[in-house]
């Protein structure tokens, strides 16, 4: 895959807003190093584990404030080395557990959730990222989107996305705790300001309880609702975050809090609602 000028096999980046897609960076600062992303759990899928970002059909997001990098890029085919240790034999198919919905998957994360039938969903190997404006990277694998699309002019916009991220046990002091940081995080990352500094207003709501892993595990739910500080030509007035937390006894060893974040625009018709995202979030289950 080429970027826009680039030969074959070269690797090219743009800028766009997350939401609607629409370029905002000049050439020179689309000349920016793209930040290495570091897989939040070793991958299980992959021919190989590779340092870098060029493995065999991965496509990354990475944004800078609320400014979305793509990238792309094909690795060589693998060689008879990577193969010593071949992968685990997986499932042909994991179906849904919601009748009528569509399960999303990651090469990053052991777990499975269901979205409704109009949503997108991404490869497994799809990773979406944004960076904060003190620097820091926060990502998203096993992805879906809502109305993609959805703004003219614009390949890349979407009214909602979905995705596992993690946050470090360390970090947090209780699941509620990793739950709203997780959403001001990301507040932070997909709506501040970057040239100015300024984080936008958010509102964070009361935790609540989320039946998970088919019953067996309760997570916890915390959403915060944020307006953003750059508007945009398809920008809605708000946008509501939704961090749903696994404690992490529900994936011994890892040291991280799983998350299955939700961001929805809201004020605009057809919104995705918290009870669909909610109901989202029930499906979690193991791969």
């Amino acid at each position: 895959m080429t970027g826009p000028g680039g030969r074959p096999g070269e690797l090219r980046t743009w800028f766009v807003d997350p939401l609607t897609g629409q370029p905002l960076e000049s050439e020179a600062e689309q000349t920016k190093p793209i930040p290495v992303v570091r897989d939040a759990v070793p991958p299980r899928r992959r021919f190989r584990l590779l340092p870098t970002l060029g493995v065999i059909g991965l496509i990354v997001l990475l944004a800078v404030g609320t400014t979305a990098t793509y990238q792309a890029k094909t690795a060589a085919p693998p060689s008879a080395t990577d193969l010593v240790l071949p992968d685990p034999v997986l499932p042909t198919r994991i179906g849904p557990v919601i009748a009528g919905w569509q399960p999303v998957l990651s090469d990053d994360h052991p777990l499975v959730f269901d979205v409704p039938p109009d949503w997108t969903i991404e490869k497994p190997e799809v990773t979406v990222g944004y960076q904060t404006p003190a620097g820091e990277l926060v990502t998203l694998q096993g992805v879906a989107r809502y109305h993609r699309d959805f703004c003219p002019g614009s390949g890349h916009s979407a009214r909602a996305m979905a995705g596992f991220t993690t946050l470090d046990e360390g970090e947090v002091g209780s699941l509620a705790e990793a739950a709203e940081e997780t959403t001001l995080r990301w507040a932070e990352a997909a709506y501040g300001s970057f040239s100015g500094g300024r984080p936008p207003k958010t509102e964070t709501g009361a935790a609540g309880p989320v039946s998970v892993l088919d019953g067996g595990t309760v997570a916890t739910a915390v959403t915060t609702t944020v307006v953003p500080t750059a508007d945009g030509p398809c920008a809605a007035p708000s946008v509501s975050i939704t961090a749903i937390a696994l404690p992490p006894r529900a994936l011994p060893g890892s040291g991280r809090y799983h998350v299955l974040l939700v961001l929805a625009d809201q004020g605009i018709p057809g919104a995705v609602a918290r009870d669909i995202v909610l109901k989202m979030g029930g499906s979690i289950r193991r791969e």
